[in-house]
């Protein structure tokens, strides 16, 4: 069983190691969108960047929820611990909602890196407010949150499933079926921020035939935000909530405290530590649209 757990270890502590922590982009990525019913399809769990990135395996400690929702309704995914890709499933026809609902993890990020993933991620008003306060030098100590989502279609099918509330604390649910829509229509997402809407925050959108041209998005004071589907294809929808832990700003428990590495510029991830200073929530929509 040690030698188990060493080996399952492994791949984690090098996958958190190498990854880019400037981009938590985190999905959730189907071996095929639009399977043929009784197919068996994996399912890989990846982080990166633009469609890029590597895989992470099954770990229990890693996770909260890992399900799929159908006509049937919800259900967990289990799968051998350390398995990559994560999951196995058999699929029956109609639509089909995979979620995924991860534990926190923390993150010490040096200034420079901090301050950019703001502004890429549309967050510019926490940038003004750390240069207000003569802050932005400061490392960025953070736990941060994944909830991905990710809609398949078996065979034919339709319905309202698409829109179905997992309940997570930063969740994108499409207001039409993305499989009934076409290149050049438009696709409404409604965020929600602990199941309000959360008015103001950055929505993005790119398809993987060109991850670099990327859709910007602000959600409306209802919740609401609306993308151009410009071409067919595997398309990513993303957004960050990013939130100042306002008992730890004054930086004493965690400058001055046990564990600070002595650089700014190391980064360190592990599971939350209690003295972090930021919380962010990152959560992703992933479909394919028919050619």
């Amino acid at each position: 069983m040690r030698r188990l757990s060493s080996l399952v270890g492994l791949p984690i502590a090098l996958a958190l190691t190498i990854s880019d922590l400037c981009a938590h982009d985190f999905w959730i990525e189907p071996e095929i969108f639009m399977p043929e019913p009784d197919a068996t399809i994996s399912l890989s769990l990846r982080e990166g960047v633009q469609f890029k990135g590597n895989t992470l395996p099954y770990i229990t400690d890693m996770l909260l929820d890992f399900s799929k929702v159908t006509d049937a309704g919800r259900e967990p995914i289990k799968s051998l611990l350390g398995s990559d890709p994560a999951a196995t499933i058999r699929v029956s026809e109609g639509p089909l909602l995979i979620g995924y609902q991860s534990a926190g993890n923390f993150v010490l990020l040096d200034a420079e890196k901090f301050n950019k993933y703001l502004e890429e991620e549309g967050i510019e008003f926490l940038r003004e407010a750390r240069l207000a306060r003569g802050e932005d030098h400061v490392p960025a100590a953070e736990n941060f949150y994944r909830y991905a989502k990710t809609l398949m279609q078996v065979g034919d099918g339709g319905g309202d499933l698409y829109k179905t509330v997992l309940g997570y604390t930063l969740e994108l649910i499409p207001e039409s079926d993305p499989y009934s829509l076409s290149a050049g229509d438009t696709l409404t997402f409604k965020l929600l921020l602990r199941n309000e809407p959360a008015a103001g925050l950055l929505v993005q959108a790119f398809n993987r035939k060109d991850p670099t041209q990327i859709q910007k998005v602000r959600v409306d004071e209802t919740g609401h935000a609306t993308i151009t589907l410009s071409s067919a294809g595997d398309w990513f929808i993303k957004a960050v909530s990013i939130e100042a832990i306002e008992e730890n700003l004054d930086y004493s428990n965690f400058l001055g405290g046990p564990g600070w590495p002595g650089e700014p510029d190391l980064v360190r991830v592990g599971k939350t530590r209690p003295e972090a200073l930021w919380r962010s929530y990152w959560a992703s929509f992933l479909f394919e649209l028919p050619d």
